[in-house]
């Protein structure tokens, strides 16, 4: 019966490593910031005719984000348009898809379009994102659930970044077409919550139940939603709030960020948050050598059979430019992923340095991600103080030098310790649970990304990635 038992066990870790060789090749790509090393001459040739500019650009556009707790599910960005940093004016990256979110057919986005675009515009540049959602719908009937039901119909949300000859600034806002909430036949208008009597007076009521709008009361709608102090419950559904929309400038560079809409839908079997037409774009200078693409993500988690990926713990950067030395600290006190397999982090720290300096035409910095605990209760496994660092270093024109670093705490298996591995080492868990593996370097041309540790567990088919951390230059 062992025999049997170890050859299952083997099956499985050859099968596992086959889908994580598929599943996982790109996914050293998609925290934002982190960008494929590439080779020397590709990025260059590629951008020959692109017009350089003295700034550091980058945009970030979607038109759906679920968030569970802190972690995002990567796989339901949908239209994802993202800008990396760049010098280069007139580049456009536009994304259109149509997706509903996963598991919860009470959600259904369509004809989704994201756009982010570089220019320069006579002595003005910028960077500007936007996102267009044609139809939006939450709630109705599915099977033997009826629930209220919200569309929104061409939900579009815009953020520009900008400098003249007067400096830095920023703009950003959102509209909507039309919006309709159709309620329950049974409610009592009357009863309902007061923050939600005030969100359909501005709405023509065309039955009993079912509440209309066109753009002409879009901004009073608006308004009703950024005056109350909390989301507005909708009973039978969830609630519905609004996203946020600022920016700011100053001397040294300028970033503007809008996202329309955050709806939690509770009916069903899942509580799930949607935000609803995000775009960030942001720009900086000088950047006199190149643009970092540096930063790092606390956890990046896939499900093998379904495909789902979460992660981007707050995610945070290093602004294209740099820092002009300075280090930035980012905490994430608390993060966690609760299905299929729970996974909770906490004591998230980022740390991020960058400097350009012109007369040596250098540039250089680090990034740093670090986790104080992380715990998988279904695995009784515990892991304290894992990190990874980057640093980097680029002579204009040449190939970036970087250097790698990983450190880990402690391994605990239902309280008993598991030896640390070595940098590039891996160790098997208790019983043939799984394995752990430390320091995975991808390094190229222009640089290096690093997973402090990967955690593989052969019953759940799951792979966690911790203290994921890049850290790049690129010339254009």
């Amino acid at each position: 019966m062992g025999h049997m038992d170890e050859q299952v066990r083997t099956g499985l870790r050859r099968g596992f490593a086959g889908a994580v060789g598929i599943g996982l090749a790109a996914s050293l790509t998609l925290a934002a910031g982190m960008a494929p090393a590439g080779a020397s001459g590709g990025d260059d040739a590629r951008a020959a005719a692109d017009q350089l500019t003295k700034f550091g650009y980058r945009g970030d556009v979607y038109g759906v984000k679920l968030v569970t707790d802190s972690v995002e599910a990567l796989n339901v960005k949908d239209a994802h348009a993202q800008q990396l940093c760049t010098r280069a004016a007139d580049r456009v990256v536009e994304q259109q898809s149509a997706v509903s979110v996963p598991d919860n057919p009470l959600i259904r986005v369509s004809a989704s379009t994201s756009r982010t675009r570089t220019y320069v515009d006579g002595a003005t540049h910028g960077v500007r994102g936007t996102s267009t959602i044609g139809d939006i719908s939450i709630g109705g009937t599915v099977g033997p659930l009826t629930t209220p039901r919200l569309v929104i119909k061409g939900l579009e949300t815009t953020a520009h970044a900008f400098h003249t000859p007067q400096g830095f600034g920023h703009d950003e806002g959102f509209t909507f077409a039309s919006i309709s909430l159709e309620l329950l036949d049974d409610t009592v208008v009357q009863q309902l919550p007061p923050e939600l009597q005030q969100l359909l007076a501005p709405l023509d009521q065309v039955t009993d139940t079912v509440f209309t709008g066109t753009q002409q009361t879009a901004q009073e709608v608006f308004q009703v939603l950024s005056d109350v102090t909390k989301p507005i419950v909708i009973p039978g559904l969830g609630s519905i709030a609004l996203g946020y929309e600022n920016g700011r400038a100053n001397s040294h560079n300028a970033q503007s960020q809008a996202s329309a809409l955050r709806i939690e839908v509770t009916a069903g079997e899942r509580r799930q948050l949607v935000e609803l037409g995000t775009a960030r774009v942001r720009m900086g200078g000088p950047a006199p050598v190149g643009v970092f693409r540096s930063g790092g993500t606390a956890m990046d988690y896939q499900v093998l059979d379904g495909a789902l990926r979460f992660g981007n713990v707050q995610h945070k950067a290093l602004p294209c430019q740099g820092t002009r030395g300075r280090t930035q600290t980012y905490q994430v006190p608390h993060a966690s992923q609760l299905l299929p397999v729970p996974v909770v982090l906490d004591g998230v720290t980022y740390q991020v340095n960058g400097d350009q300096l012109r007369r040596k035409k250098v540039a250089k910095g680090w990034s740093r991600s670090a986790i104080r605990s992380v715990s998988i209760p279904t695995a009784q496994l515990v892991i304290t103080d894992v990190s990874s660092r980057v640093a980097m270093r680029q002579k204009a024109g040449k190939r970036v030098g970087s250097k790698v670093s990983t450190a880990v705490g402690s391994i605990t298996v239902g309280g008993q310790p598991v030896e640390v591995p070595a940098p590039g080492g891996v160790v098997e868990l208790p019983n043939g649970a799984g394995e752990i593996q430390r320091q995975l370097v991808d390094t190229g041309f222009r640089g290096s990304q690093v997973i402090g540790l990967r955690i593989k567990l052969y019953s759940e088919a799951v792979v966690i990635d911790l203290a994921r951390t890049a850290g790049r230059i690129y010339p254009r």
